[in-house]
């Protein structure tokens, strides 16, 4: 026998979904009102003012003197000069003059390394040129200097010598033929002056061994001679020959004259 039909259930009826809860609104609080400023301090009572005296006026101000006007442009001047800036450096062109001017001088070697470093520092071949000239030029009469004062050296030693062994025309000599060479200067002129006063004192000496020899005629070419040398220094020697000159001649002159009532 078959089992009886199982009865159908019906479907689950859906269930109704539950409403949200509402969400609280926020409250705002009510602004709070501000409090109120504190109420100013009181200013400090300031100090009476003393009464100004009746008739009083402040005294006038001194006008600024003179010397401190001067003072003052001291004081600016110093600050400028201990603060100045710096020279700016030596032009080519003077840099060249003072190239030239070590030339001049004789000091070549200065004017040499300037030239070299005008040339290194490229500079314009004009002024190269000018100083290399200068250069070359001075060179020449520095050289010509120098073989002047060895001979000068060489003359003086020389000179000297035969001053020292009473020859002082060989020393005139040795001096004619260095200033015909050299040319006269004022060491040449003060050299010429001791030779020629060694000359007039060799004529001097002369002199007085005629005198005493009373030979009036050695002594006035001696006296003449010495006298053409022009030496003041030998003026009151050269005098004194003269008068004795004088007096040999007198008395030569008496002893030619015939005795009277012979």
């Amino acid at each position: 026998m078959a089992p009886p039909p199982v009865p159908r259930m019906p479907p689950p009826m859906p269930m109704a979904q539950p409403a949200p809860a509402p969400q609280p609104v926020p409250t705002v609080a009510a602004p709070q009102p501000a409090p109120p400023p504190p109420a100013p301090a009181a200013p400090a009572k300031a100090p009476p003012a003393k009464p100004v005296a009746r008739g009083s006026v402040p005294p006038p101000r001194p006008p600024v003197r003179l010397r401190t006007w001067i003072a003052a442009a001291v004081v600016l001047t110093g600050i400028w000069f201990f603060n100045k800036p710096a020279d700016k450096p030596a032009s080519v062109a003077e840099q060249v003059e003072a190239a030239t001017a070590l030339a001049a001088q004789c000091d070549l070697d200065g004017a040499r390394s300037a030239l070299a470093v005008l040339k290194s520092a490229k500079a314009p071949a004009a002024q190269i040129k000018r100083l290399q000239a200068s250069i070359t030029k001075s060179a020449a009469t520095c050289d010509k200097q120098q073989q002047r004062a060895q001979a000068w050296l060489a003359l003086q030693g020389s000179v000297n010598q035969a001053l020292d062994a009473g020859k002082p025309d060989v020393a005139a000599t040795r001096l004619a033929v260095y200033v015909k060479r050299w040319g006269d200067d004022p060491d040449t002129l003060e050299l010429d002056a001791r030779v020629k006063v060694a000359q007039a004192s060799a004529q001097l000496d002369l002199a007085d061994a005629c005198l005493a020899r009373s030979d009036r005629v050695c002594l006035e070419n001696s006296l003449i001679a010495a006298e053409r040398y022009k030496r003041p220094e030998l003026a009151a020697r050269t005098q004194t020959l003269r008068t004795a000159l004088s007096q040999l001649l007198e008395h030569s002159l008496l002893d030619a004259a015939p005795v009277q009532g012979q």
